[in-house]
């Protein structure tokens, strides 16, 4: 009877307050929200004013660069941080020990492949560059991009680490500290040394940022009796290949994908100029999703042990009760945003203002992008990382179909037009998939109780 009056109460907001499920979604999400709008405000200064530093190609270039460096690096990272989340979510207050050997084996696989994979890149950065990106001079931004690489793969482990102990407070500190690094150092590298200064500022503020994260974290698992040791950690290697390795191939087919959309403009007549419309354009599509990337961060370890315990009816109504709240958050400023889309292309300069439809496009994109990412996160507490994946090679064929299609036509355009069409797309598919998927299980357990 209290877990019906707690979900009534959730549900039709009679007793709002009373659920311990909200409170422990606003607390998180507050803090997440209250870093990442803090952090994302001091990117979006810093990217405008780089952008107005280095012009459209080179700015263009950047963001090349940086789609490629996402591309190493998601390898490297192999999906872990998620992994991290849902199993440190699932087993940190239960069993210590356990939680401890997953935060090990994360770490331990992490740091491998990560230093593998920035070591193979500086090896590979000339031929990369000749090669497959069609300009040999970007092959020193490449190198130095490494250690970007490197320290961004590091800091996502260790964020969703933390994430799986529920510590957004810490994670929205560091967001700021990276924040405020970042807009000093890429700006000042920036006019010293071009793109490649500003690949070498975000690499600096990402490497302090994850020392100081190192230090907090060691205090943060001591406080919990978490023991971090790698004796018997791969004990649990099986959630490598159970979730890590879906959560992999699921990323594995939404960056690189976007990376060759993102290269068959820059072979278009527009180029890398085409390209900086993009990027620049692309700088106000995260801002409009940041929500609901914190809100599926900070759900995830509550619908996890909803899940867990058997609370498939409430795992329902909570998921879909966040994409409602979602819409009714990210909905006001999308709109507002393409009201002043001439005006915010202008920012970057004169060169960028014939962009704003790239604009606009992207914008009334992210409410379906932010859609599935909510849905993502529940199917990933409802341990169906495989169902993701499926969703991201759908999403993945609809953007290049109509990328390549259109790019000979529409420049950058194409690419803008098939960023919308495929979100729109997959936003429904993985909701459906969250109803069936929930319904049967819920059905399951009835069975299973006569």
């Amino acid at each position: 009877m209290k877990n019906h009056s707690l979900i009534n109460g959730f549900i039709t907001g009679g007793r709002f307050r009373e659920s311990p499920i909200v409170r422990r979604l606003v607390h998180g999400s507050s803090w997440s929200i209250f870093g990442a709008v803090t952090s994302r405000l001091l990117v979006l200064v810093s990217m405008i004013l780089v952008a107005r530093l280095l012009g459209k190609a080179s700015f263009g270039e950047f963001g090349l660069i940086q789609a490629t460096l996402g591309v190493v690096g998601l390898m490297a990272g192999l999906g872990l941080g998620s992994t991290a989340t849902r199993f440190v979510a699932q087993y940190a207050a239960i069993d210590p020990k356990r939680a401890g050997r997953v935060i090990a084996l994360v770490m331990s696989v992490s740091i491998a492949t990560v230093f593998l994979a920035g070591g193979t890149l500086v090896a590979a950065s000339d031929f990369i560059a000749r090669k497959v990106l069609e300009a040999s001079y970007l092959s020193s931004a490449l190198m130095w991009g490494s250690l970007l690489m490197i320290a961004t793969a590091l800091r996502g482990i260790q964020s969703g680490v933390l994430a799986g102990l529920e510590k957004f407070d810490l994670i929205a500190k560091l967001n700021i500290l990276d924040g405020v690094l970042s807009f000093v150092t890429m700006l000042l590298l920036a006019q010293l040394m071009g793109v490649e200064g500003a690949l070498l500022g975000l690499a600096f503020s990402s490497t302090v940022v994850w020392l100081v994260g190192r230090n907090l974290l060691a205090v943060e698992l001591l406080s919990r009796g978490i023991d971090f040791t790698y004796d018997g950690c791969w004990a649990d290697w099986r959630i490598l290949t159970s979730y890590s390795l879906p959560s992999l191939l699921g990323s594995l087919v939404a960056t690189p994908v976007l990376w060759l959309a993102m290269l068959l403009v820059t072979r278009s007549e527009g180029g890398f100029a085409g390209l900086g419309i993009y990027n620049a354009a692309y700088q106000w599509h995260g801002p409009m999703v940041f929500i609901p990337m914190i809100i599926m961060s900070v759900s995830i370890p509550v619908l996890v042990q909803e899940w867990e315990t058997g609370n498939k009816t409430r795992f329902r109504k909570v998921t879909f009760w966040i994409c409602g709240l979602m819409l009714a958050l990210s909905l006001p400023p999308t709109m507002i945003a393409a009201f002043l889309s001439h005006w915010i292309m202008n920012l970057y300069g004169p060169e960028f203002s014939d962009g704003w439809l790239v604009l606009v496009l992207l914008l009334v994109a992210a409410p379906f992008h932010s859609l599935a990412k909510i849905a993502f996160g529940a199917l990933y507490g409802m341990n169906c990382a495989w169902w993701v994946f499926g969703c991201n090679l759908i999403w993945g064929a609809s953007l290049i179909i109509f990328t390549e299609r259109l790019v000979s036509q529409l420049g950058v355009m194409a690419l803008a037009i098939g960023f919308l069409a495929s979100h729109a797309i997959i936003s429904f598919l993985s909701l459906i998939l969250v109803f069936i998927g929930s319904k049967n299980k819920l059905k399951d357990s009835k069975q299973n109780t006569v």
